[in-house]
């Protein structure tokens, strides 16, 4: 590779050529154009200015890298605190027809971001329809069947229990299908995550071995909606994997709300409807949005810690609009969460750089 110096330079567009567009200027896409080293014409980049250089491409490197994580963890927080308060929301749907409810809810969801980003959804080749309908099937449609069928055999709390142990699922599973070795920090901060979680929302006994089945069935519904869309977050972004997800849950929803819902079907009340409401603009489309854009910039290990802030954002909301009761061991399980996040998001102490040599 020739040198920034003005002798040894390639033509432009040769391989190998200078793709700087000064001696002394780099273009990066977070931070802008960066000012290296000058040099002097001539000069073959003495090694003291090359070692320069390289410094300050491993700084600029490391610097996104840390963006881009910090980023991605505000987005799956978001996302998980906009799930955790929607779960009141559903204490307003406890007479309606349940996949009803679910078909209408990702039904306006999906809507509303066909409209919005209508003119930038791409077309899916056949293998990319065929995982957002795996998609749909399990981590939308399978996880609500899964979750009404346990919730009618075992405690809310016991369910919630087994659901929670979703960031340790991610952590293992997620780096082996990116063949990857499973990170001990990762692990680590997903068990002490899901410890948390149990410890909010443990409230009975577990003596239904088919309801504890069941609530496993959700659990790996709700891993399938993050390991199965990872694929799709790389190949067609996280606006078209939102939205073709939503619409994949409607479909699907409706199709089993026509066989378990006919004879109670009716429209549904005024607070209904708001729940309804509330749960496809903020727990369908927005937290579909932040949680995709989310695992466009960050491992799924490390999305996947952000699962249990879900029930202490449901635990605090539940307190506040009266439906649920907060106690001291509740309380402890939140801080356990909070630790197990926090180690999660800040990932390795000393990222590793990668120099690169521009001469």
């Amino acid at each position: 590779m020739s040198s920034l110096g003005g002798a040894g330079r390639a033509p432009a567009g040769a391989i190998g050529a200078d793709p700087l567009p000064s001696p002394g200027r780099l273009r990066t896409p977070r931070l802008g154009t960066v000012r290296l080293c000058p040099e002097l014409p001539g000069d073959r980049a003495a090694p003291g200015r090359r070692e320069r250089n390289r410094m300050s491409l491993s700084v600029i490197r490391g610097t996104e890298q840390r963006s881009g994580v910090w980023s991605g963890s505000l987005l799956a927080l978001g996302s998980s605190v906009a799930v955790g308060s929607a779960i009141a929301a559903t204490t307003a749907l406890t007479t309606f027809p349940i996949m009803t409810g679910q078909a209408v809810r990702y039904g306006i969801a999906a809507a509303l971001m066909f409209l919005c980003f209508r003119r930038q959804l791409p077309r899916v080749t056949r293998p990319q329809l065929v995982r957002i309908g795996v998609l749909g099937a399990t981590g939308l449609a399978g996880f609500n069947i899964c979750l009404i069928l346990a919730l009618q055999r075992v405690d809310a709390g016991v369910v919630g229990a087994v659901v929670g142990a979703v960031p340790v699922v991610l952590a293992l599973f997620g780096p082996l299908m990116a063949r990857r070795s499973p990170s001990a920090r990762a692990l680590l901060a997903a068990a002490i995550v899901t410890t948390g979680a149990v410890v909010v929302q443990w409230s009975g006994s577990a003596d239904d071995p088919a309801g504890l089945l069941l609530a496993a069935g959700a659990l790996a519904g709700e891993c399938a909606f993050s390991l199965v869309a990872i694929p799709l977050v790389r190949e067609i972004g996280a606006k078209a994997t939102a939205t073709y997800a939503a619409t994949a849950g409607a479909i699907l929803c409706g199709i089993v709300a026509l066989v378990i819902d006919l004879p109670t079907l009716r429209l549904p009340t005024l607070p209904e409807s708001a729940a309804i409401g509330y749960l496809a603009v903020v727990a369908s489309a927005g937290a579909f949005l932040l949680w995709y854009a989310a695992l466009d910039r960050i491992p799924v290990e490390t999305a996947g810690a952000f699962a249990g802030v879900v029930p202490v954002c449901a635990l605090i909301t539940g307190m506040l609009l009266g439906v649920s009761q907060g106690s001291l061991v509740r309380f402890a399980g939140a801080g356990i969460v909070g630790v197990g996040v926090v180690l999660a998001a800040r990932g390795p102490r000393q990222p590793k750089r990668v120099p690169i040599d521009i001469t």
